[in-house]
Order: structure tokens, then C-alpha cells, then sequence
């Protein structure tokens, strides 16, 4: 098993960058994994651009309703 290094010095911005990512991927408008995830838009819109901290119960919501790959959101490595 390869041990793969992790950025502890991510800032908010990288978070929401890899939260764009994602939502991409699983080719999803941005209503639709605010939906999911149990927040409004203007929130979701927030994540994905750094200006709101991700927090921890929005992260377990995507693990628990979508294919979402979050340690890859936390991490920057993807699970998948």
C-alpha cells in the first residue's frame, strides 16, 4: 500500500476547488448537490468558491446520498 503525502495547509479556497471538481464529475448543476447535500444554493455556491468553510455534517450528507468521492474533497486524493 502506497502512502500518498496530504496538504495540511489547504486553505478554503482549495477545498471548494476540488467541491467544483466533484460536482462536475457526477455531472451535477449546482441546485442539484446543494439539494442532496441539504443546503441552499447561495451556500453551495459559496463552498465552491472559498468564501465558507465546508462544514463536517454537509460532507457526511454527500457520503450519505450521492456518489460523491469526499475524501478526495478533504484530501486532494481521490478514493475511486
Amino acid at each position: 500500500m502506497s502512502v500518498t503525502a496530504i496538504d495540511l495547509e489547504d486553505r478554503p479556497r482549495d477545498f471548494g476547488e476540488r467541491l467544483l471538481e466533484e460536482r462536475k464529475r457526477l455531472n451535477l448543476e449546482v441546485h442539484e448537490l446543494a439539494h442532496l447535500a441539504g443546503v441552499t444554493d447561495y451556500m453551495q455556491k459559496r463552498f465552491e468558491n472559498g468564501t465558507s468553510t465546508i462544514p463536517i455534517d454537509y460532507l457526511q450528507a454527500l457520503a450519505a446520498r450521492s456518489d460523491a468521492d469526499v475524501l478526495f474533497i478533504i484530501t486532494g486524493v481521490r478514493s475511486r
